[in-house]
C-alpha cells in the first residue's frame, strides 16, 4: 500500500483527535479528511494533546459528507467494533490482521473510523468496499478511536515492510472498471428482491477479492450483458 488516507467521522472528542494527530505524525499520515467535526481541529486542548505531532493538522481537510472523503482512492475500509449476525450482510467483515492480504501493495487507501460514541451509521457502512473489525477474546471489543487507529496504523504499515503479500500478478482491476461493475450490478438488484443485501455482498465479495485486469473486464461483459438482458425483458412487457 503506498498512499493511505485516514477518514474520520464527526470526531467528537478533541483529547482524542490530538492523539490522532500524534499517530498521524508516528505512522508519516500525510492525508486526514474529516466530516463534520464537533470542535475546531486547531482547538488549544487538540494542539496540546497532539504533541510532536501538531504538524499533522495541516495534513486535515475537513468536508461536509463522508463520499467527499471516499472520492480518489482505490479502495476504502470502514472499521466497526459491531460483528454482524448471519443474516446481516452489511456488518459481515474482515479481521484487521486479513487485511494484508485483500489491499492493494500499490494503490490507495481510505480507513474509517466513526464517533466516539455510536461509530459509523449502517449507510456509511454501506459506502465502504471492505468492513473491518479488531477481534478481542473478551466480550468488550470496543476501543477508544484513538486506540483503535493505533492499531489498524500499526497492522497497515507492516504491509508496507512485507513482501510478497499482493496476492494479484499481473494488473490489478482498476478503480474505474469496478465502479462501472457495481455500477451494472446495482441495475441488475434493483430489480429483484433483497436488491441492498444483493449488492452489499457481491460489493464486499470483489472488493476482497483482488482481481486482475482481465479478470475485471471479463467480469464487467458479464454483468453488462446480463443487464442488457433484463433491460430489454422489462421493455418486451
Amino acid at each position: 500500500m503506498s498512499y493511505l488516507r485516514l477518514v474520520l467521522v464527526e470526531p467528537e472528542g478533541r483529547i482524542n483527535f490530538g492523539f490522532v494527530l500524534r499517530l498521524a505524525r508516528n505512522f508519516s499520515v500525510q492525508d486526514i479528511c474529516v466530516v463534520k467535526p464537533k470542535f475546531d481541529l486547531k482547538d488549544p486542548e487538540v494542539l496540546e494533546f497532539a504533541a510532536g505531532g501538531v504538524e499533522a493538522v495541516k495534513y486535515c481537510r475537513i468536508c461536509s459528507e463522508l463520499d467527499e472523503c471516499l472520492e480518489n482512492v482505490d479502495i476504502s475500509v470502514c472499521t466497526t467494533s459491531k460483528l454482524g449476525s448471519e443474516k446481516d450482510v452489511l456488518r459481515q467483515g474482515i479481521p484487521i490482521t486479513a487485511l494484508k492480504y485483500v489491499l492493494p501493495t500499490k494503490g490507495s487507501v481510505a480507513l474509517v473510523f466513526g464517533r466516539e460514541s455510536v461509530g459509523l451509521t449502517r449507510e456509511e457502512l454501506s459506502k465502504c468496499d471492505i468492513i473491518s473489525t479488531i477481534p478481542l477474546k473478551s466480550n468488550y471489543n470496543v476501543l477508544n478511536l484513538s486506540h483503535a487507529i493505533a492499531v489498524y496504523l500499526y497492522e497497515l504499515s507492516k504491509i508496507k515492510e512485507s513482501e510478497g503479500q499482493e496476492l494479484t500478478i499481473g494488473v490489478r482491476c482498476s478503480r474505474n472498471t469496478f465502479k462501472a461493475i457495481m455500477n451494472l450490478i446495482k441495475e441488475i438488484t434493483s430489480m429483484l428482491d433483497n436488491e441492498e443485501d444483493i449488492f452489499l455482498a457481491l460489493k464486499h465479495v470483489l472488493a476482497r477479492a483482488s482481481i486482475t485486469k482481465p479478470e475485471c473486464s471479463t467480469i464487467y461483459r458479464f454483468f453488462k450483458k446480463i443487464a442488457h438482458e433484463l433491460r430489454i425483458a422489462r421493455t418486451s412487457k
